[in-house]
């Protein structure tokens, strides 16, 4: 699997002719792609036309989409729809926190348990705070946490005992590349 991201929470999951976008965020965005996943309603671009062949997702439930199966749950109602995603994709399970506000409830810690890597907000405005959302992150033990939205990852990365964390263009993954509770922390380049 390789891991692209582009900017905020846009990020693109590839493995071979299969695709899922994270908030992508302009029609261009879906050629190539099969699914679109959306963690705030309403999302950063339109959906896609009748015309396009992409699966689109903008709120919570249970989704399988050419065996790819996706679980989401709304993590707040304010006036912006957000949802966390869990994605069972290419032997991975990944959880997606988006434009996430607050710590997700306790119950949800259970659908969470088991991921192998976390795609989380490290901090920025109107966004959970770095020790907030690490301290979580470090219940569910995942092998892998990218972080997404902050330029200025020093507090998060200091709640993961890392003191820097080199951008990469991409990340490229196997399967046994990823140690279930290693919680590395990698980087990737917008």
């Amino acid at each position: 699997m390789i891991i692209t991201y582009q900017d905020k929470n846009y990020f693109k999951l590839q493995s071979g002719d299969d695709a899922i976008l994270v908030d992508p965020t302009d029609q261009r965005s879906f050629r190539g792609a099969n699914i679109a996943l959306n963690t705030k309603k309403p999302a950063n671009t339109e959906e896609p036309s009748s015309d396009e062949e992409i699966f689109w997702i903008d709120h919570s439930g249970e989704y399988e989409i050419g065996g790819t199966r996706i679980n989401g749950w709304q993590s707040s109602s304010n006036d912006e729809e957000k949802t966390i995603y869990r994605i069972d994709f290419e032997g991975f399970r990944i959880v997606i926190f988006g434009f996430l506000e607050e710590v997700p409830e306790e119950e949800l810690q259970e659908h969470l348990t088991d991921v192998d890597i976390v795609i989380s907000p490290a901090g920025g405005d109107g966004l959970v705070k770095p020790n907030k959302i690490a301290k979580f992150i470090r219940q569910i033990e995942p092998g892998l946490i990218i972080p997404s939205f902050s330029k200025d990852l020093k507090s998060f990365l200091n709640e993961f005992n890392t003191k820097e964390c080199k951008e990469e263009e991409k990340i490229v993954l196997r399967k046994n590349d990823v140690k279930k509770g290693e919680m590395e922390v990698r980087c990737l380049k917008s």
